[in-house]
């Protein structure tokens, strides 16, 4: 499964090349997915993502205009790419 968002809260100290952008997206993929919920689903608006690990498994949540959780064995990161982000989430 794969999870696509965009953060305005930038890296510390990103690329020289990113100067221009104002936001980051970020894709991940979870594999080995054990137990899933989605519970609202809006294309836009704001959510809060947490991620962690327990117990040799990575949990995460969303909550906002997205409510999902999720228990998988691994997870890894497809991209990461800076934006340039315009208007309001």
């Amino acid at each position: 499964m794969r999870l696509s968002f965009i953060s305005t809260v930038l890296p510390y100290r990103p690329p020289a090349k990113w100067r221009e952008f104002n936001a980051v997206s970020f894709t991940l993929e979870f594999m080995a997915v054990e137990t899933i919920s989605l519970r609202k689903f809006r294309s836009h608006g704001l959510s809060a993502i947490r991620m962690w690990d327990e117990d040799g498994k990575i949990l995460l949540t969303c909550e906002g205009a997205v409510r999902l959780s999720l228990t998988c064995r691994w997870m890894r990161i497809i991209g990461i790419t800076g934006v340039l982000q315009s208007g309001s989430l």
